[in-house]
């Protein structure tokens, strides 16, 4: 039979046991309902979301780059097919000609030789064309083009305005103050704009439009004051953000009373 003394210090072993748990668990149950751990776990699930967003628009850029490649690409060879096809036409026409590898027409019959150039050297390559293109493209055209490029990349919508036009205000009021949407729109006010004119210039050959506002998104116009307009009175606007915007728009709602969106301005 175990002495008085072992007892004791059983029962002493066994009720520390006992108050350690308790201690444990109830500051588990502290730190998990504290702020600063249920800050520090947002902040966590904020990076996550945050890093998924950019691998997000990585990838669809990345898609988006390819499939331009491929078009460039294809279209090019169409092109220099049928630049092949014109030189090979006009040679069935002269009996004193014959057809040389690629693409060029060897005249028969004599010392001289005149070779007729291919795709290549007549700029089908992209680089040639690229080439052609800054030898015609004046130092003021270039900026605009680096401007107007820096411009797009500021947000997915992008909202070509004059200050003092009440059709601009129109477009303005509905996309900034009726509705919510992230990346907030970036405005570009042209009559306040040092390239404003040439900018305006730019867009009317690219977009067919000359007028502002000048709704651009994703790179596409989606019309001025009247059509953004017509599109919230029918409530197809946020539907036409989302579905054009993709994985570039994280919000697009209506506004709730009493709050107001700051917009990106030039």
């Amino acid at each position: 039979m175990p002495s008085q003394r072992r007892v004791k210090a059983f029962g002493l072993l066994v009720a520390l046991v006992v108050l350690v748990t308790l201690y444990v668990t109830s500051s588990s149950r502290a730190t998990a309902a504290s702020d600063f751990y249920t800050k520090t776990q947002e902040a966590l699930q904020a990076r996550e979301y945050e890093a998924a967003a950019k691998q997000r628009d990585a990838d669809d850029v990345g898609s988006r780059l390819k499939a331009a490649e491929e078009a460039a690409k294809k279209s090019a060879e169409q092109k220099g097919q049928q630049y092949l096809d014109s030189i090979a036409g006009g040679a069935a026409k002269e009996d004193d000609k014959a057809k040389g590898v690629a693409g060029r027409i060897v005249v028969q019959g004599g010392d001289d030789k005149k070779a007729v150039p291919g795709v290549a050297a007549v700029g089908g390559r992209p680089r040639d064309r690229e080439a052609a293109k800054e030898k015609d493209e004046s130092p003021e055209d270039h900026e605009v083009e680096v401007e107007l490029n820096a411009i797009l990349k500021k947000s997915p919508m992008i909202i070509f305005s004059k200050s003092y036009c009440p059709f601009s205000k129109k477009a303005k009021h509905i996309l900034l103050d009726l509705y919510n949407i992230v990346p907030a729109p970036f405005v570009v006010e042209l009559d306040q704009h040092p390239l404003g004119q040439k900018l305006q210039a730019t867009l009317t050959e690219s977009t067919g439009r000359r007028t502002v506002p000048n709704v651009l998104l994703m790179g596409k116009s989606i019309g001025g004051g009247d059509d953004i307009e017509e599109l919230h009175l029918n409530g197809k606007l946020m539907d036409t953000v989302r579905s054009m915007g993709g994985s570039r728009i994280v919000q697009a709602e209506r506004r709730k009373a009493g709050t107001q969106q700051k917009p990106l301005r030039v």
